[in-house]
Parts: structure tokens; sequence; C-alpha cells
């Protein structure tokens, strides 16, 4: 019997890839210090960042890419829920380049559809990136799911579209809709998936507290506890 190369999909059609950082203080979320220490805002990255990966794990006959940086860090992401990926570093000289590059990654091993997602919108869930998938399957060729400051917390392609990337204005309000200008410029046909939110401000850590009062899924248990700490001071 022939042995598979490692890294070869064998029948599934689908990755999801997770862009990922190690939760090191100060190199995380710094844009929430103050009011969070460097610490503090490390630790809530933690909780997004494991409650994602424990939640895109109930994803089934799915091939699941972890991409991560900073180099060095692979060992990190060697213990649960991470263990359940397959961990590859981040290569690339901005957010775009790197997305683009784990893209390539997965298209070139063969996988049909791939949905990339990060790690700081607790709203996503499995059920979203299942329907990613579904738009992927029927009409779509490109499907985003749209945050509340203008960009977006899902991205998910049928084929590499490496000009998607190329000369975006990362941490803008601007990214979705530039990207979207240029699918349409390109013919490509996308799709929008219910809007949600990221954890980037000191408001959007206060919508996050309103979000857990109100909504029971995703779990995010990580998460909910930190904010239960956070009551308790």
């Amino acid at each position: 019997m022939r042995r598979r190369e490692k890294g070869t999909p064998v029948t599934r059609k689908d990755a999801l890839i997770l862009m990922a950082k190690a939760p090191l203080p100060g190199q995380v979320k710094t844009r929430l210090c103050p009011p969070l220490t460097k610490g503090g805002a490390a630790a809530l990255y933690a909780c997004l960042l494991e409650d994602t990966a424990m939640e895109m794990t109930r994803l089934k006959r799915v091939h699941r890419y972890l991409f991560y940086s900073p180099p060095g860090s692979g060992r990190f992401f060697r213990r649960d829920p991470f263990s359940r990926f397959e961990a590859l570093p981040q290569s690339g000289a901005d957010l775009g380049e790197r997305m683009a590059a784990a893209f390539e990654t997965a298209f070139t091993r063969g996988f049909a559809r791939t949905v990339l997602v990060g790690a700081d919108c607790p709203v996503l869930s499995a059920t979203l990136v299942r329907a990613a998938f579904r738009e992927l399957a029927s009409s779509a060729d490109a499907v985003f799911g749209p945050s509340d400051d203008g960009g977006f917390y899902l991205i998910a392609l049928s084929s590499h579209i490496p000009s998607l990337f190329r000369g975006v204005h990362w941490g803008t309000g601007t990214v979705l809709s530039e990207v979207s200008r240029r699918c349409r410029e390109a013919g490509v046909p996308y799709s929008l998936l219910p809007s949600g939110f990221d954890i980037d401000t000191a408001d959007d850590v206060a919508s996050l507290a309103r979000w857990a009062r109100t909504r029971s899924y995703p779990a995010c248990p990580r998460t909910r506890q930190w904010l239960t700490s956070r009551e308790d001071e």
C-alpha cells in the first residue's frame, strides 16, 4: 500500500485556517492598553484564541490548519486545543501577505474550499463556518464575515486569488469595501455572512460584556470566565 505524504489531503475537500499569535504581553491586543495592562490584554487574547480553537474543533470532515506567529512560538500550539490543528508558521511582510500565503498552502495541497478566520471575534461559530462552506459549494467564489469596524472576521475562497490581498489598508475601516470591490472588478461572485465584531478597543470589551449577557452561543467558556473575573475585581 502506498503511503500518503505528510500534509497531503486524502478525501477532504474543505480546509479551515486559524490565524493565531502567541499570547505574549506587549505583542497582542496593544490597543486595549490602557485600560488593560499588557498582561491583561494578553490574557484576554489567550481566552479568545483558545475558545475559537475549541469551537473550530466541532467542524467535521475539515482539515484544520493553525498558522502562528511570531517565529519560534510553535511550541505554545502543541497542547490542546491547538494539537488538533496542523500548526505552521506564518510567512509574509504584512497581514495580507500572511493570509495569501496561508490560502496558497491549502490550495496547493489540493483543498477545494478554504475558510480563514482570526481569533478575536467572539460571535464566530462552527455554524457560521459551515455556512461559508455551503456558500462556496453553491454560488459564491468568496465569502466574507463582516465586522462592525469595517473589516471582516472570516474570509472564504474556492480558489487562490492573491490580488485580493495586495495593497489593502489593513487595520482601517475600509478593508471589507476594498476587498469586495476587487471581487467585483475581477468578476468573483461573493456573499456575506451575518455581521460580528472584533475585540480591538476598550469599547469592544464593553460590547463583549453586553454580548455575553445576552447570548449563550458560542460557548466561549474561557472568555466568559475572564469577564466574570473582571466583575469580581
